[in-house]
């Protein structure tokens, strides 16, 4: 009986430690960012991540990038969005001070064809869970027209070093 007990809350505790936050449909953007052209490229690498455990907590180690092809660009709003209850859900927008620490992009500014990475964007939690993101940036090109670029990174709850 008690052997049955340990077991019963091992798998109660199991079944609250792991969540799955489902997958977005294919094409469903944030109704922000709907109706802006999309001239920016934005990157995760890599797109499936897998989390690694150090001491008690989970990374998910991965890296992001943008870049203006068409033409140099000014960023005017950046951040992430988490998806859950069947919709992006806006996680948090960036102030653009912290453009330059963490993407090395100064004064906002893209210039057309260089790539700026934000090489240690990891995302950490003391659970292991798995779920959808979607990094986005707004700009302003030298002409005035607004223009976005996003892209989602899929973290899975699949130790990398269980």
């Amino acid at each position: 009986m008690r052997t049955l007990l340990h077991l019963i809350l091992l798998l109660t505790a199991v079944s609250f430690a792991q969540v799955n936050y489902g997958t977005p449909p294919e094409g469903l953007i944030p109704k922000a960012l709907e109706g802006i052209p999309q001239a920016l490229e934005v990157m995760h690498f890599p797109k499936v991540n897998h989390p690694v455990k150090i001491d008690e907590r989970y990374y998910w180690k991965h890296a992001t990038g943008v870049m203006s092809n068409q033409a140099p660009a000014k960023i005017i709003e950046y951040g992430a969005y988490l998806y859950y209850n069947d919709q992006w859900n806006l996680r948090k927008k960036y102030p653009l001070k912290e453009l330059k620490k963490s993407f090395g992009i100064k004064d906002q500014a893209l210039l057309q064809g260089h790539p700026y990475v934000w090489t240690d964007n990891w995302r950490t939690d003391d659970r292991l869970f798995g779920g959808w993101a979607m990094w986005y940036f707004i700009a302003e090109t030298e002409d005035g027209q607004r223009v976005c670029g996003f892209a989602t990174i899929h973290t899975t709850d699949q130790l990398l070093n269980p």
